[in-house]
């Protein structure tokens, strides 16, 4: 980003500085620049553009041989920290003037750009199109190394005619604030099913016409597009962070039968535990024997937090035992906040969710962990 950054605005309307479209993109620019934001807008009807004619030599030479404002425009567009794209619908979809510009960004519509910068749509219609219109806008600004945060729309029918002006405003102040923070943090949107179809098309059309379109051909090719998705949008797929012998017990644990279903046993005082020491004393109490089976196993549990303690629970022959202290060959350790453990023993809070954020950790036979709910009901 520069020194100053800068927002380059692309306005399709022909109403300069009068029009609906100029007065909301109006309502943006006071919030840039109180931020020390440029805020440049370029009117297109005040530029001399011609229109594509479909000639192909962009995508063989990588330029358009066209002498007229449009380059001097589209280095500004390619420069610029940010982006907006800005057009009033006619006749359902965004004017002349603007379409003429797309059309002629078609040697940058085939090659992915090495960055990516926040980019906004602002659209309005006397009642139908709006929203459409700003979609494709927010979709064509890929084409200028941009994502759309999101999008300004509003219903007029007649110059400042807005339905709804005061919440257009307020709207408007919202995604300024949010083109703002992009910029000030370098802040990426997560990829989308949009941007892995285009590259996935514009890859395939690309390869398959790589004689034809060299220059497109080039551009993929030498900066690794073909391969990886994660080249395209600048962001790489994070690693896998499941335990692969936590996955495997709870298959396992599916796997198994349903036990069959045992009245929980009432504790010695009537009421429920109002502690974790005293709650685990009381779990030998509300073993399911038929879910517990055969198994002969040691669940230690080292607590922290509200409480301090370090206990085992030992289970043999169809029976469990409760013991202060640290067991000599544990099966599974379990270390945890004192309320965390207290509501996954109540149902209260989903134990393997709350694993895998990390609440509580388990070190030994993973698969005893899954087994837990089954063996123990809620107390």
């Amino acid at each position: 980003m520069t020194a100053t950054p800068r927002i380059i605005c692309i306005n399709g309307s022909p109403k300069v500085g009068v029009g609906n479209t100029s007065q909301m993109t109006a309502m943006l620019r006071p919030h840039f620049e109180r931020q020390g934001i440029a805020f440049e807008e370029h009117f297109l009807s005040q530029h001399q553009i011609r229109y594509c004619n479909g000639c192909g030599s962009c995508l063989e030479k990588g330029a358009c041989w066209i002498r007229d404002d449009f380059k001097t425009l589209i280095r500004k567009v390619m420069a610029a920290d940010a982006l907006v794209l800005a057009s009033p619908v006619y006749f359902f979809h965004v004017t002349a003037q603007m379409k003429t510009f797309i059309d002629r960004s078609l040697a940058f519509g085939h090659k992915p750009q090495d960055a990516w910068k926040p980019g906004l749509a602002v659209c309005v219609s006397a009642g139908s199109g709006e929203t459409d219109t700003a979609g494709y806008l927010q979709h064509v600004m890929r084409t200028f190394g941009a994502y759309g945060i999101g999008a300004l729309t509003a219903i007029s029918a007649a110059p400042g005619q807005f339905v709804g002006k005061t919440a257009v405003e307020a709207r408007a102040a919202d995604l300024a604030a949010d083109l703002a923070r992009a910029l000030e943090r370098g802040e990426r949107y997560p990829a989308t099913d949009r941007d892995l179809q285009f590259w996935r098309f514009m890859g395939h059309l690309v390869y398959e016409n790589r004689h034809f379109m060299a220059a497109d051909h080039r551009h993929w090719e030498t900066r690794g597009l073909y391969e990886r998705f994660g080249a395209y949008v600048g962001q790489d797929t994070a690693p896998v962070n499941v335990d692969p012998a936590m996955r495997q017990a709870w298959l396992d644990s599916m796997r198994q039968p349903d036990p069959a279903p045992q009245q929980p046993k009432s504790t010695a005082t009537g009421t429920r535990p109002h502690n974790l020491h005293t709650l685990l004393q009381f779990m030998p109490g509300h073993l399911n024997t038929a879910a517990a089976g055969d198994l002969e196993a040691v669940y230690q549990f080292e607590v922290n937090g509200d409480e301090d303690f370090t206990a085992h629970i030992h289970i043999a022959k169809g029976k469990a035992r409760f013991n202060d202290g640290p067991a000599s060959k544990p099966d599974l350790i379990i270390r945890s906040p004192a309320a965390v453990w207290m509501g996954i023993s109540r149902g209260e809070i989903d134990g393997q969710t709350a694993f895998m954020e990390g609440r509580y950790t388990a070190e030994g036979d993973l698969n005893l962990l899954m087994r837990l709910p089954q063996l123990f009901a809620s107390l």
